[in-house]
């Protein structure tokens, strides 16, 4: 089978390098651009010395990218980035966003939580959820996926079966979670 075309948004930060870390040697993906706007121009090995032993393409800014052939793109942006660089991304491909920005439906929600304004109402409506134990086939069929967090993770896997079965009640649920980090 052929490996997936793809770019990956914000390489340079964690979030991206992790992710460039994981799927460079992926057999079903190949990492055809990687952007980081301040670091363009950069190797990503020049930025992250661990990743010098992988054939990764330079660092460039997301206007550089030739979308001709990328099929799929991960957004590792910060929150309320993504959405304002999204537009430039061609309709053909496919996104999954791993920042806050499309993980909420409704924009005045998004607001409330996160302080400001959702910049990006329409794409915000055609986002799907990302958690395939409960949206597989609306995953398979989206073409922009947002990637929950961990604490909605841990948090909807064990509940959403107990509602669904009318063993607890929503409005009995509350959620305590904190991190160390």
């Amino acid at each position: 089978m052929k490996a997936i075309d793809i770019a990956i948004l914000g390489a340079s930060g964690y979030t991206g390098a992790e992710l460039v870390r994981l799927l460079a040697n992926h057999p079903r993906f190949s990492i055809e651009a990687l952007t980081a706007d301040r670091k363009a121009g950069h190797s990503m090995s020049a930025v992250f010395p661990q990743l010098a032993q992988l054939s990764l393409p330079e660092l460039v800014t997301i206007e550089q990218v030739d979308w001709n052939e990328i099929a799929a793109c991960f957004c590792c942006l910060p929150h309320a980035t993504t959405q304002e660089v999204l537009a430039q991304v061609p309709a053909h491909v496919r996104i999954v966003d791993l920042s806050a920005d499309f993980r909420l439906a409704d924009t005045s929600a998004y607001a409330k939580w996160y302080g400001h304004q959702h910049h990006a109402p329409a794409l915000q409506k055609e986002a799907v959820y990302g958690l395939t134990e409960i949206h597989r086939n609306d995953i398979q069929a989206a073409r922009l996926v947002a990637n929950p967090g961990c604490y909605p993770t841990c948090s909807l896997l064990p509940l959403i079966p107990l509602v669904e079965a009318g063993l607890i009640e929503e409005d009995d649920i509350v959620i305590d979670a904190k991190s160390g980090v």
